[in-house]
């Protein structure tokens, strides 16, 4: 007889793996996407595959975002399943467990099905029937011959119209089930607390539209007030909000996030991970136990200046803990400090990596997309925040070495030797982070002009 934990063990294996992969095409695909203009490039890719339509970076986004949207879900199903997780001697958990994982592969399907048919670029059922196609070329029939009679140049193209057939009142149902859905998994995968905070934001917001709308201000009932007005307002009336919530490229679900999740984030966070798993990692780590080797926190303050090392390539702060956390967290442990104190230590000090310039976390670049600031003042701005943050965690350990009467190691251990191989790795690391840092911090008007402009072999044809 097989052994349940056995089978769930190799279940969650398997879905690791579907997860990997599925991971990688979305990292393949994100850098395609957010790969700079090359001189050349892209024509000879055109001329290459015989169309002048075809693109290697830069993908349309009303096709590329839902395609990643729904590789980023799957990654999520395949990493958090609820299938999976459940116990094998519960058939009803496991049941109840597919159930909710079909529920969630519905719901991205639903979403994207959605976008499509209500984004006027796409227009996914008009697609299929070609009502929308034969009104456009009846359009521009009629502009053909109103332009032949006025005897004016013939038009190539009409406006395009909205949409014929959508999803229409149950876009309500869909977004509803989605976000139901997904709330589900997020506390799954972040917490319950967390979902919490959400929902009673959310109940407190549609609380405070319903007082106003049926009491208003001064008692004036804003609901009698439309009704007598003879605008009425009814479920049909949302339509277009939750159509812009979901296909506004500016502020929609599918818009402006992904689009800096997409063209901005990838390429910092894949940086950042890939000098986490690289010998680059290790040799930041040693370099915070050679600095912090007189102090009493010793690799409690170790912790906290590699953290803030990473920080500054990688914004994630689970990255940050998988780099530092293994060589730390025992490190803490072995010179005395409490098991609770040395996790505490690296999972405050990772989580500050946020908020390290010059690589933020994804909430900073959100940030500057939605208030239209510059990345560089954000950067800029956080330098001060960053520097307390992680100053109160040094003061911190310190204080709980004094309590605990931890002393400092004083002597080069041989694992904080600093090898020809860990320069080249600290030169690779921090040779980009100052790029980065010129580039950002460089005005742009300055970059043709003066020497900056002649080392990057820009020829000047006009005073600056």
């Amino acid at each position: 007889m097989s052994d349940p934990t056995e089978n769930t063990s190799t279940s969650h294996s398997r879905g690791e793996r579907y997860a990997a992969v599925i991971g990688l095409i979305l990292v393949v695909a994100g850098m395609l996407h957010s790969m700079p203009t090359i001189p050349g490039l892209d024509a000879w890719v055109a001329s290459f595959m015989g169309s002048p339509t075809f693109v290697i970076r830069k993908f349309p986004y009303e096709y590329f975002y839902p395609i990643a949207f729904g590789l980023m879900m799957a990654v999520v199903v395949f990493k958090h399943s609820f299938y999976r997780s459940a116990s094998p001697t519960k058939p009803r958990a496991k049941a109840m467990g597919l159930l909710v994982d079909l529920a969630f592969a519905l719901a991205t399907v639903l979403v994207i099905f959605a976008y499509w048919t209500e984004i006027d670029s796409v227009c996914a059922v008009d697609l299929v029937t070609g009502e929308r196609q034969a009104l456009i070329a009846k359009a521009l029939e009629a502009e053909r011959v109103f332009a032949e009679s006025m005897g004016l140049p013939a038009p190539t193209t009409v406006d395009d119209p909205a949409c014929i057939n959508t999803t229409g009142v149950w876009l309500f149902a869909i977004m509803a089930f989605a976000i139901s859905v997904f709330l589900l998994y997020n506390a799954k995968v972040w917490g319950l607390p967390l979902v919490m905070v959400a929902i009673v934001m959310t109940v407190y917001v549609m609380i405070t539209v319903l007082i106003w709308y049926f009491v208003g201000p001064e008692g004036m009932s804003k609901y009698w007030v439309t009704k007598l007005g003879g605008e009425p307002r009814t479920l049909i009336d949302g339509i277009p909000n939750v159509r812009d919530i979901l296909t506004n490229n500016g502020k929609g679900l599918l818009g402006q996030f992904m689009t800096v999740l997409l063209s901005t984030v990838f390429p910092y966070i894949v940086l950042g991970s890939l000098f986490g798993v690289s010998a680059g990692g290790q040799s930041l780590i040693k370099l915070a136990f050679l600095w912090t080797r007189n102090l009493r926190g010793g690799p409690a303050h170790a912790a906290i200046v590699s953290s803030a090392l990473f920080g500054t390539i990688s914004g994630g702060p689970v990255t940050n803990v998988m780099a530092t956390g293994v060589l730390t967290i025992p490190m803490m442990i072995k010179r005395g400090f409490d098991r609770t104190f040395a996790g505490g230590v690296e999972a405050a000090a990772s989580s500050g990596g946020q908020i390290m310039p010059p690589v933020m976390g994804v909430a900073a670049f959100v940030l500057s997309a939605l208030t239209i600031v510059p990345y560089n003042d954000v950067i800029v701005a956080a330098i001060l925040p960053a520097l307390a943050y992680f100053g109160a965690l040094f003061l911190t350990a310190m204080f709980q070495a004094r309590k605990q009467g931890i002393q400092a190691f004083g002597r080069i251990e041989p694992f904080m030797v600093l090898t020809k191989e860990d320069r080249t790795n600290l030169i690779m690391i921090f040779g980009p982070i100052v790029l980065i840092l010129v580039t950002l911090l460089t005005p742009k008007e300055m970059i043709g002009c003066g020497w900056l402009g002649a080392a990057m072999g820009a020829k000047q044809t006009f005073r600056c």
